[in-house]
């Protein structure tokens, strides 16, 4: 049964909507996420594309890699993840999971489907955590849905904006990736809770802050995450706000403008275009030189 709240698809000025929306999903029987298959799928994807964490922490600073385990992936195949929190990325390179993908997006609600634009940029991921798996406070510069597989857990979400994302944490990740944010106990009291059982399908705005608890059990989600050309304008807008400081310009924060950031997107990419350009004559310089 569904349960997405009825709402309009954007607001009068043209912004999407931020909130979550749960639904239920027919995956869990898809021998594409079961573990035999994504253990499989691990050794065709590109390197690195496979990561591994602690499960355990408690925070963004705890919240470590993992080395590389020649064995994990028979481990991960017969019983899961025992200890630690397994990542499976760049899967819609694999041509059997872009396909459902393509799939899942083309199937989701209408009222899903219209809080966005076309989906761009599809990518997914595979999580497989051990039980008790705390994955701290991040947040996802992408539209998202999280379909669970197997096991239970509790995927809590904040409002995408300060004080619970700045803008100064959302320009950091488009200059270096980083995505983990600080906790604070006060945040509790936002916190929007959603329990998921296998069958659960959890709509994640862009960029809304979030975090998740495991239950007692190897949990297996799927993330399927995409782009549209407002979240694009919104990104490439975030990335010339330091380049905007340089000439004492404070700027707005492209995610709380009402409408779309058009125009800075459009500037940001025209900077960006201008300095590759001028990296790769720095570069040729450098080679005549030599």
């Amino acid at each position: 049964m569904s349960r997405i709240p009825a709402v309009t698809a954007r607001d009068p000025a043209g912004a999407p909507q931020q909130s979550t929306a749960m639904f239920r999903h027919a995956l869990c029987g898809e021998t594409l996420l079961a573990l035999p298959a994504l253990s499989q799928a691990a050794r065709h994807l590109p390197p690195g594309a496979v990561e591994r964490r602690v499960h355990d922490a408690r925070d963004g600073a705890g919240f470590t890699k993992l080395a590389h385990d020649p064995h994990g992936l028979e481990r991960l195949a017969e019983q899961g993840a025992v200890d630690e929190w397994v990542m499976l990325t760049r899967l819609e390179t694999l041509p059997a999971y872009a396909g459902l993908f393509d799939r899942l997006l083309a199937a989701l609600p209408p009222a899903i489907r219209d809080r966005t634009g076309h989906p761009r940029d599809v990518r997914g991921f595979v999580f497989v955590s051990a039980p008790g798996t705390h994955t701290p406070l991040h947040f996802d510069a992408e539209w998202n849905v999280l379909f669970q597989i197997e096991g239970t857990k509790t995927f809590a979400t904040l409002p995408a904006h300060p004080p619970f994302l700045t803008l100064a944490e959302r320009e950091a990740y488009h200059a270096t990736g980083e995505n983990l944010i600080a906790w604070h106990p006060d945040y509790a009291a936002f916190a929007q809770e959603h329990a998921l059982a296998p069958g659960d399908a959890l709509f994640v705005p862009y960029e809304a802050p979030h975090y998740v608890r495991n239950g007692d059990a190897v949990s297996i989600s799927l993330s399927v995450t995409w782009q549209d050309r407002w979240s694009r304008d919104v990104a490439d807008a975030a990335r010339i706000g330091p380049i905007l400081r340089r000439f004492g310009i404070s700027p707005h924060d492209p995610l709380c403008d009402q409408g779309r950031p058009r125009l800075r997107a459009i500037a940001s990419r025209m900077v960006q275009r201008a300095e590759t350009v001028s990296r790769r004559l720095g570069t040729a310089r450098n080679r005549q030189g030599a």
